[in-house]
């Protein structure tokens, strides 16, 4: 069962201001056509996404491509998201909002969050398989997310931290200029550390409107989502991902619908809820195993298996062989001569 990733082109609005007159056949070359580019909703292809950025980063010279395309993002950028974005009343609120609706802008990526020794921090999971192209992407989706960060709070941001799984694509101190802080490469996650503090408090009145407009933005989130079931299932397994009880019950009660009207629409929709579960658990764990130095074991616990064993098992039906061997197998084509 393959997803389609898409984002919204209006996450790039800034393509045409940076690359210039090298935009377009940029653009054509892989497949885009650039008129895509000037209605805010028109989905892009992730692969696209990535080779675009890629392409243009390398002609150009620009290793910072992607982080300075981040700094052209608003919140209105976001569509439906940012309105719903724009009614929390903390930051920590917004990520829950971002975590539950991130799809209505991209459907490529997960993020997470995770607090330990007063910190917070906020990591980003690739939803499909990555390619060598996308270092430029994954530092646009950091600066971007810090970005909305400081817009929603008022506030100049500073990290603690920011992480990335890929290693290091220009200078340090281009990257020293867009986060202000220690940036690491070939760890674990991409992520952004901020003290937990700055997540607890209230957000500026202004970023927060008014109750009627807060409900009406969430409930059309809500029905935006529900038009596409696939996705809003998936989006759910992955937010519950590590528990072990993941059922069609739990999905139909935060779906605020009855086990039996769900199991009715999948079949309507040619849907197998087990399919999506086991299809979302190894495209995520395709992920780790590649941008990540998880060792196995954690792993499966970290997907929701029982043991070990189950995840292999699982895995192997999928891919054709185990977890160690497609994580050596991607090491050794990352490092195969071109």
């Amino acid at each position: 069962m393959a997803a389609r990733y898409v984002v919204r082109s209006a996450s790039i609005n800034g393509f045409f201001a940076e690359v210039g007159e090298h935009a377009e056949p940029i653009l054509r070359e892989v497949g885009v056509d650039p008129d895509q580019l000037s209605v805010a909703d028109n989905p892009i292809e992730i692969g696209q996404l990535h080779q675009m950025l890629a392409l243009a980063a390398s002609r150009l010279n620009r290793p910072d491509l992607g982080m300075r395309l981040a700094q052209h993002q608003s919140v209105g950028d976001l569509g439906l998201l940012g309105k719903v974005l724009s009614c929390a009343a903390t930051l920590r609120e917004a990520f829950a909002i971002a975590q539950r609706y991130m799809s209505l802008h991209s459907s490529a990526e997960h993020w997470q969050l995770h607090q330990f020794a007063g910190r917070v921090q906020v990591a980003r999971v690739e939803l499909g398989q990555s390619d060598h192209q996308a270092q430029q992407y994954h530092e646009m989706a950091l600066a971007g997310f810090h970005r909305m960060s400081c817009l929603l709070s008022g506030e100049q941001l500073r990290p603690l931290r920011v992480t990335f799984a890929h290693s290091q694509v220009g200078p340090m101190k281009l990257y020293q200029q867009h986060f202000g802080c220690e940036v690491r490469f070939d760890q674990e996650h991409d992520s952004l550390s901020y003290p937990a503090a700055v997540f607890r408090r209230p957000l500026p009145v202004l970023a927060h409107g008014h109750k009627v407009e807060r409900a009406g933005y969430i409930q059309a989130a809500r029905d935006q989502l529900e038009e596409n079931l696939e996705l809003n299932i998936r989006n759910l397994i992955t937010e519950l991902l590590g528990l072990k009880e993941i059922s069609v019950n739990s999905i139909a009660a935060l779906l605020n619908l009855h086990p039996r009207s769900l199991q009715r629409r999948l079949k309507q929709e040619h849907l197998v809820f087990r399919d999506l579960l086991q299809d979302v658990r190894v495209n995520l764990a395709c992920w780790h195993l590649q941008a990540s130095r998880c060792d196995i074991t954690s792993l499966s616990d970290m997907l929701g298996y029982s043991d070990l064993s189950s995840f292999s098992r699982a895995f192997r039906r999928r891919m054709g062989v185990s977890p160690a061997q497609w994580r050596q197998r991607v090491k050794v084509d990352a490092v195969a001569p071109c």
